[in-house]
């Protein structure tokens, strides 16, 4: 079952990209691949890294939460502040 992400981002910012998470052709492992944003759940002091399924050149942006995944819709992603 999908789940989407329903709780608005309220800021984000981006990071060096860790290295770990994908393959030396550039997919991701199964478990996704970290992307260089930081996001901001509404009601949240914590940050949380994006993660990306990423196969040929579509990708799915999700976080994982409480081993839970949900899907992060371009669109929902407010411009980085840094």
């Amino acid at each position: 079952m999908l789940h989407y992400l329903e709780t608005a981002i309220v800021e984000s910012r981006r990071t060096e990209q860790p290295r770990y998470g994908s393959t030396s052709l550039g997919y991701t492992l199964r478990a996704g691949g970290p992307t260089g944003f930081l996001v901001r759940l509404a009601g949240e002091a914590r940050w949380r890294r994006l993660m990306v399924r990423q196969f040929s050149n579509a990708g799915t942006c999700f976080l994982r939460i409480r081993g839970v995944e949900y899907i992060v819709r371009d669109y929902d992603l407010p411009e980085p502040t840094e």
